[in-house]
């Protein structure tokens, strides 16, 4: 039985595609790094962000809220109906005793009209109170601006890494199945070659599993950023907006800090909270008070004589046994727990401020330690293995290496651009907008 002769490597050639390789590696750092400046992708992300802004209906959800809290506002400075109120009637007076005379009868009537007021201070605090929801109301608008241009670029940048990294391990299943049909078809290939198959094989199936949860992925963000910009999950986005090679250099933690403390909308509202606090227990304690309410009258009593006058009338409740001190109570309670939720969100706001700043830090070092063609050189030194592979000049774990390795590269170094870009836009959110261009 004849064994199948061996194929010798062609060193020659493959001397001359590692000389390739080689001018590939110190020219295309300077090709890329030229193309890099040129991209801007702030404005197609401004875009989608002024599209969220436009189409997102809970944009409506809280402008609706201010408008609420500038109609309790109105409404504070506003005086109740007045009040009418009318007497008629016959009337019949007995005679006296020893009178022989009988009782005289006659006709009543007395009409009012009494217009309350508030006693004096309430209906200030009463429309301080709505000036303050009116301020809540507004911090609430801002910070979820701000929330919504983090998730619509981050979600922006995921979908494009997504599709990116869809095709590329698209790219290496083709690649798998080609060289499975080209050793499928080759003549006798003997034990090696049929354990190389199957090899090859079992690989396809662990780059098929990658693809398919890059594909699941896309659909997913595809779909999470059709919502946010209202329209069906199906509606055409853009797929290219990859996030920037070089990320800027953010302030450091104690400037962040200090960033957050004035303008972190979420401190703001608690600050809002307690000051709002101390305006309810203020209203408490004039609620105490008694209102009144000022009128004329009219009076006729018409029987032997005819009485008429007009007057004046003047009404108010008498504060005996209500104090009022539940509800005060309750109002300086509610200031204390305003007091401690500031606390509270300070130290959530410092916590996420320490870790968002850190996922930065490392994720932007791992990509400026790796040069900007590394995925296109490892790309193609995977092309180099297959032609290699393919003329026996590698064994198949080294081409499998390779595949794997570009991959595992390029889903690492994505995935620390998609860190970078949701801490950075993260930290902006944080600190109450941007202080980086």
């Amino acid at each position: 039985m004849k064994t199948q002769p061996k194929i010798k490597p062609c060193y020659p050639f493959f001397l001359l595609e590692l000389l390739v390789l080689c001018l590939c590696f110190f020219c295309l750092p300077f090709s890329l790094k030229g193309q890099s400046d040129k991209l801007n992708f702030s404005i197609t992300i401004q875009n989608l962000i002024e599209e969220a802004y436009r189409r997102n209906p809970e944009i409506l959800y809280y402008e609706a809220g201010i408008e609420a809290a500038k109609g309790q506002s109105i409404q504070a400075k506003i005086l109740p109906y007045p009040e009418i109120v009318g007497y008629a009637g016959p009337w019949f007076s007995s005679p006296s005793q020893g009178e022989k005379a009988g009782g005289a009868t006659g006709f009543y009537q007395e009409y009012e009209i009494v217009q309350p007021f508030f006693f004096p201070g309430k209906m200030d605090i009463l429309k301080a109170i709505s000036d303050k929801d009116g301020e809540l109301a507004r911090l609430w608008l801002n910070q979820f601006k701000l929330s919504l241009r983090a998730q619509v670029a981050s979600l922006a940048y995921q979908l494009a890494v997504a599709d990116v990294n869809a095709k590329a391990t698209q790219e290496i299943v083709n690649q798998s199945k080609e060289l499975i049909d080209f050793l499928a078809k080759r003549p006798k290939i003997g034990i090696q070659g049929l354990l190389d198959l199957r090899i090859i094989q079992g690989s396809l199936v662990d780059f098929q599993r990658m693809y398919r949860e890059q594909e699941q992925l896309k659909k997913t963000v595809f779909a999470q950023l059709n919502a946010i910009l209202g329209y069906p999950p199906e509606h055409p986005l853009p797929q290219n907006i990859l996030p920037p090679v070089q990320w800027p250099t953010v302030p450091d933690l104690q400037k962040l800090l200090d960033l957050a403390s004035r303008q972190n909308n979420f401190i703001k509202m608690r600050v809002v909270e307690i000051e709002r606090a101390g305006k309810v227990i203020d209203s408490a304690k004039l609620m105490n008070m008694p209102d009144f309410g000022l009128g004329p009258y009219f009076i006729q009593e018409k029987g032997t004589n005819n009485n008429i006058g007009p007057g004046v009338i003047f009404t108010s409740g008498v504060p005996l046994w209500n104090q009022n001190r539940g509800n005060i109570l309750s109002s300086e309670a509610r200031k204390e727990q305003a007091v401690s939720m500031l606390a509270s969100t300070w130290r959530m706001v410092q916590s996420a401020i320490n870790s968002r700043l850190e996922v930065y830090r490392q994720a932007t070092n791992l990509l400026a330690k790796q040069p900007l063609s590394l995925l296109e050189e490892l790309r193609s030194a995977v092309n180099l293995a297959e032609r290699q592979y393919r003329v026996g000049a590698l064994p198949v774990q080294t081409f499998l290496e390779m595949q794997r390795q570009y991959l595992f590269s390029a889903l690492t170094l994505r995935t620390a651009q998609i860190d970078a870009a949701v801490a950075f836009y993260d930290l902006q959110t944080l600190t109450g907008g941007e202080w980086s261009k």
